[in-house]
């Protein structure tokens, strides 16, 4: 299996690695995005890094989403367009210097999620993060990756998780969390209808997350399961961009699935793993991949449509609002049903955004909660948060993505607000306990 490389030095071997993975990459589709573009900079105000940089008294320009595609934009023009081809026989052609790609790890490593607010703003449509992808896999492939990520990359191949949760520890934890929360977690339970996979990060920073999601899956009534073999909902992989990974990561849940005999996969409060088994899988896997997925949020508002889950009590009292999860939330669609399930749970919801898919990202997603050197513009990034907070008077914030709240909490603490991050599953599993 091919581990993910974080070089120090860069030299001409991993300049032209940068170069071909970027030109290779260039189809049809790419082509028209990066022809689209007319530098109109709308862009920029959709974008949580640049805005939280302007907040903070400075505005930088590189930060806009049109600048992350430059260099990729000047390749394609180089192979793919008569006067690029022009300029670089007459000796104008692209010139890459370690200096541009220390400068391209910042723009797509450091300063972007991959949240897609950028494109909902954008007037010619153009997919950034598709782009920003191509950049940050170049980059990966050069062996350029940020060390942090790419550590927490290869000890989720080696290991099975980015946290090292293996077979053993994934159910030292389960076993915990039943004896200490009081549930009945079936494992490897064949045959079933509903495979439910918890993220590493749940597992270990907030179990009472997973112990809300079995107390929600026992009451519905369904036929469930966890997995031994699929026991990680994350993949780092797209964060690196390495599809290696990306596909060792999906196999193993596919075996997992495959084994128990499952229709359904249900991915837990993790924005990136329901896109990688959502959207990503089904290409990686064509054949194969017959599965269902939804998140536990689509689920638990499934079971409620149904009668299977009955909320009659609002547990949440003070004024609260919702925060996205773009990977779920933009990207995944689901934007209509944790705000209905929020509307049956709390006394005072205020919504902090007119169009839900205007919400603003955590600041920490794609990775860049892993990486350390990323930390002054995830600070930044999160003050554009905190304004949509304040503007609706909410102190309590609602959350369906773990990397969300890990992100939002940090943030909090570190410019000192005094918000609670809380979980939707949690108040679901509340309200119907209060109801037995």
């Amino acid at each position: 299996m091919a581990v993910v490389v974080s070089k120090e030095e860069i030299g001409k071997e991993e300049i032209e690695k940068f170069y071909q993975f970027c030109k290779n990459s260039i189809n049809t589709e790419v082509a028209a995005y990066l022809e689209a573009c007319v530098r109109c900079g709308i862009c920029a105000e959709a974008c949580l890094f640049y805005m939280g940089e302007n907040v903070a008294g400075r505005i930088d320009p590189t930060l806009t989403p049109a600048y992350k595609a430059d260099l990729l934009r000047d390749i394609y023009k180089e192979n793919y367009t008569f006067w690029g081809r022009i300029k670089k026989l007459l000796g104008f052609g692209v010139k890459i210097t370690p200096e541009d790609l220390k400068e391209q790890v910042k723009l797509v490593f450091y300063t972007c999620t991959n949240c897609d607010r950028c494109t909902k703003a954008c007037p010619m449509g153009i997919d950034t993060p598709r782009l920003v992808s191509i950049v940050r896999g170049a980059l990966t492939y050069a062996g350029l990756t940020p060390k942090d990520l790419a550590e927490a990359t290869n000890l989720s191949v080696e290991k099975g998780s980015p946290l090292g949760v293996d077979v053993q520890t994934f159910l030292q934890r389960l076993e915990f969390i039943a004896d200490e929360y009081e549930v009945e977690i079936p494992i490897d339970k064949a045959p079933s209808d509903y495979l439910y996979l918890p993220s590493s990060i749940e597992l270990m920073k907030f179990p009472s997350s997973v112990a809300s999601a079995v107390k929600v899956l026992n009451r519905s009534g369904v036929k469930w399961t966890m997995s031994t073999i699929a026991h990680e909902a994350t993949n780092f992989g797209l964060f690196a961009q390495s599809r290696e990974v990306t596909k060792e990561m999906l196999r193993r849940v596919l075996e997992g699935a495959k084994a128990l005999g499952v229709k359904h996969i249900i991915t837990p409060e993790c924005g990136h793993a329901y896109q990688s088994m959502r959207f990503v899988a089904p290409n990686i896997f064509p054949r194969e991949w017959n599965f269902e997925v939804i998140n536990i949020v689509e689920f638990i508002e499934k079971m409620i449509e149904k009668g299977n889950l009955k909320i009659t009590k609002k547990v949440l009292k003070e004024r609260s609002t919702l925060h996205d999860s773009c990977q779920i939330g933009r990207r995944g669609g689901v934007l209509r049903e944790p705000r209905k399930i929020l509307n049956m749970l709390a006394e005072d919801f205020k919504d902090s955004v007119l169009i839900p898919e205007h919400n603003i990202c955590c600041g920490g997603g794609g990775g860049v909660l892993v990486i350390a050197d990323a930390d002054y513009y995830r600070q930044k990034a999160f003050i554009s948060k905190m304004t949509l907070f304040d503007k609706v008077g909410a102190k309590t914030i609602v959350c369906y993505c773990a990397n969300c709240m890990l992100a939002l909490n940090k943030g909090s603490q570190e410019l000192k607000r005094d918000y609670k991050f809380v979980s939707i599953v949690e108040l679901v599993a509340e309200a119907l306990e209060d109801q037995s």
